[in-house]
């Protein structure tokens, strides 16, 4: 166990060796996490490209790999990551600078950070199949793969993918000691109608490609769903080969993720197979929300995703001005973060098995979250993992990614 720290990113007691310990150190540095590993995945005689997506309440967060070659002419796998707010709207005509447009089956829209500066509406939250029954849902989730795979390096054009969605814990039955891990039901079902087989043909337009719009063809050869908690599980306790780094047979891990939604916490074991889900309580939108209802903020904070964003940018738009927020965020968090972080502390002194705090909102606690834990009996390294920075939020797909790849392989 390790600690690994900068300005922007803290992790206590990771792993060494671990894709979390990897990423970590390699972001706290500025660069690109690099794994001995083929950008690829074969299943059956088809190779394909893994994707991971995990769809949340405030983002969609995604990761890829992609094969790049450097100065010296030595090839490198590397980690790409992208976090879209989840915020869709129709896209306007617009006169001048371009804005970046997607087009899907005859529909133009702006999704993210676009949408919301064109007052754009949060997507629908809830159940899978709740969330995939709606077109709009869809078109963002296929943008948001175009957007990954750009991010990563890949070139417009035809790509088969594997997809690895990370579906809520509670939509994951597991039936008997010796059993895998399935899906329900009404969810494999929704998978399968939706997305298993689905072709997205996308044009991305922006400002310089306005005059030769780019076109992507996705190609969803087969779906993957995993557990969120089961992407962080799988960071922490693994090297990207798949080789286990931290041995929690015994005991299990109790994760403690502190989302947009919800405060969500799932006690794992693994022999026997095992999950228990609990909800103490909502996310970082309760914070929001207080954010959004303050007189100060009347008619700047239009809806529940951009009282998120504000709590993450720290800036609101007024009268054509980004304005700072920064220290009525601060007001909020304390004034409105207590509740939530005696849920975290609860969860933690009440767990025998180690726990990993994550989330997006460690990252807004993370003030008051590391001067409690500092006055903690349990010890950091030995008794829990603190996920803070960047990699908080984005530590489930990133271990999604990684559990495609190695069941692909077989591990």
């Amino acid at each position: 166990m390790q600690t690994t720290q900068t300005a922007d990113q803290t992790i206590i007691g990771a792993p060494q060796g671990s894709i979390l310990d990897i990423v970590a150190r390699a972001w706290a540095e500025g660069q690109a996490p690099t794994v001995s590993l083929r950008p690829t995945v074969r299943i059956g005689s088809v190779t394909l490209i893994p994707v991971a997506i995990d769809n949340g309440n405030d983002a969609l967060k995604g990761a890829a790999l992609h094969a790049t070659t450097d100065a010296q002419g030595v090839s490198h796998t590397t980690l790409r990551t992208v976090r879209i707010p989840t915020a869709f709207a129709p896209a306007e005509q617009i006169q001048g600078t371009q804005e970046i447009t997607y087009t899907c089956e005859g529909m133009s829209f702006w999704t993210g950070e676009t949408a919301l500066r064109h007052q754009g509406g949060s997507l629908r939250i809830g159940p899978t199949r709740q969330r995939l029954d709606d077109d709009r849902q869809r078109w963002f989730i296929g943008a948001g793969i175009v957007e990954l795979l750009r991010t990563a390096g890949y070139e417009p054009g035809e790509y088969q993918i594997a997809l690895c969605l990370a579906v809520p814990n509670t939509e994951i039955i597991i039936e008997g000691d010796d059993a895998k891990p399935t899906v329900e039901p009404r969810t494999l079902d929704a998978l399968t109608r939706y997305l298993k087989g689905k072709v997205w043909e996308i044009g991305r337009t922006d400002d310089e490609t306005r005059t030769t719009p780019e076109t992507w063809t996705i190609r969803v050869a087969t779906v993957l769903p995993l557990a969120q908690t089961a992407g962080t599980v799988v960071a922490v306790t693994r090297a990207p080969n798949g080789r286990q780094m931290l041995n929690l047979d015994a005991g299990g891990m109790r994760v403690i993720d502190i989302g947009g939604g919800d405060l969500h916490v799932c006690e794992v074991s693994f022999k026997p197979s095992r999950m228990i889900n609990r909800r103490p309580g909502d996310g970082t939108i309760r914070i929001a929300k207080a954010l959004r209802n303050d007189p100060k903020f009347t008619g700047l904070i239009r809806g529940d995703v951009e009282a998120q964003q504000a709590l993450v940018g720290k800036q609101v738009m007024k009268s054509g001005r980004w304005v700072n927020i920064s220290a009525d965020v601060a007001r909020v968090v304390a004034s409105n973060g207590q509740e939530m972080l005696a849920d975290v502390l609860g969860e933690l002194r009440d767990s025998r098995q180690f726990v990993t705090i994550t989330g997006g909102g460690v990252r807004l606690l993370n003030g008051l979250l590391t001067d409690v834990l500092a006055h903690e009996a349990k010890q950091a390294g030995q008794d829990y993992l603190l996920v803070d920075g960047p990699l908080s939020s984005l530590l489930n797909v990133i271990g999604a990614l990684f559990g495609l790849i190695h069941r692909a392989a077989g591990k």
